[in-house]
């Protein structure tokens, strides 16, 4: 194959073999003397074809056709039809065999709104201009707030990445365009707000399933843990003065064990969970996940919390309260078992209170 992009000639072989007396010159076809000509011109058609989809898809967009470019794009692997395609083949070869099903449903959901803004999205198409007008379709279109706009904008960019590196996209747009964390908008408690619910706890009144309910809420308010990890707690992980455990979100990834010390009032509520029982999982027959937190909401109803509270409301309470008594952010991250200081950073405004109460300690000089 010979032809000239600007001036600049492009010759490669088709690796076609051919007899000069079975090959049409002014047809550019093999004739009917070679057995496999069916088969040989159908090969020249397709790689014609694909010479032609690069230079029109370069057309459309209105973008430069250089011979190096043209070189990137027709060598670039396409046995996918577009973006999503290859969504569906790396989810299905290396996500689902790395994170949590909740995460997966994330992942499937923000696929699944950038299919109707897009529904037929070739690798081509993901440009930064593309990538920009989506994130305010997000915002605007749909109300979106910062911080979904953000995890879609993630889900999409882990995507995009993978397509890079496995050689189907020349340009990454997200090098250009930047993801910024916004500050988090989550639910916590007061002390105030902790202690009703223990009193309430403790005074033995509460129907068994709201029981349960805040006995394992309070276990998140007192050690740390997201809701599957605290489901997956074992009463031996427990030792006179710590416990142990594994973030379940990162078992893929060689966690390292996060040891957590053991406060008098988790202990108290550890005993009072387990029972006579010394081995096995620490919380037996509680409800399925979406009961809880509806229970949880009846809860709060019961001694007057005017918050719409869920599971993740006991581990921001932990945060925010540890941080609000022991101002470490390192500390808090280990204990948290954060990958990145950048997840404990979202409790920072805690220590913003608190640099403002110690400059008021200087105000009693006065």
């Amino acid at each position: 194959m010979r032809f000239y992009i600007k001036r600049d000639k492009i010759s490669f072989t088709t690796k076609v073999p051919a007899d000069k007396k079975n090959w049409n010159a002014e047809k550019m076809k093999f004739t009917s003397g070679d057995s496999m000509f069916v088969d040989k011109n159908l090969i020249l058609e397709n790689i014609r074809a694909r010479i032609n989809d690069v230079i029109v898809r370069f057309k459309l967009r209105n973008k430069e056709l250089t011979k190096k470019a043209f070189e990137r794009a027709y060598n670039r692997p396409n046995d996918f039809d577009n973006f999503y395609s290859f969504c569906d083949s790396y989810q299905k070869q290396v996500v689902n065999k790395r994170v949590e099903l909740p995460t997966l449903s994330t992942h499937k959901t923000a696929l699944s709104k950038l299919k109707s803004y897009a529904p037929e999205l070739h690798f081509d198409e993901l440009t930064i201009d593309f990538i920009t007008d989506y994130h305010k379709y997000l915002l605007r279109k749909i109300k979106n707030n910062e911080n979904t706009a953000y995890k879609n904008m993630s889900v999409i960019r882990k995507y995009v990445n993978a397509a890079c590196k496995a050689g189907y996209m020349d340009e990454n747009p997200f090098h250009e365009f930047h993801i910024l964390r916004t500050k988090a908008n989550y639910t916590f408690l007061t002390e105030e707000e902790i202690r009703k619910l223990i009193f309430l706890l403790r005074n033995g009144e509460l129907e068994l399933k709201y029981y349960k309910t805040l006995q394992f809420f309070l276990f998140m308010c007192f050690g740390s843990q997201h809701i599957s990890d605290a489901k997956g707690m074992k009463i031996e992980d427990f030792s006179g003065k710590t416990f142990v455990y594994w973030r379940l979100k990162l078992r893929n990834k060689k966690p390292e064990p996060i040891f957590v010390p053991i406060s008098n009032i988790l202990r108290e509520l550890v005993r009072d969970i387990a029972g006579y029982r010394s081995r096995g999982i620490l919380f037996e027959d509680i409800p399925a996940d979406q009961t809880m937190n509806r229970y949880l909401k009846e809860i709060a109803k019961m001694v007057e919390i005017d918050k719409k509270i869920s599971h993740k409301t006991g581990r921001h309470t932990f945060a925010t309260y540890f941080l609000s008594k022991q101002p470490d952010l390192n500390t808090l991250k280990d204990i948290m078992g954060h990958s990145d200081i950048r997840e404990t950073l979202i409790y920072a405004h805690v220590l913003e209170r608190n640099k403002q109460r110690g400059i008021a300690c200087f105000d009693e000089l006065l």
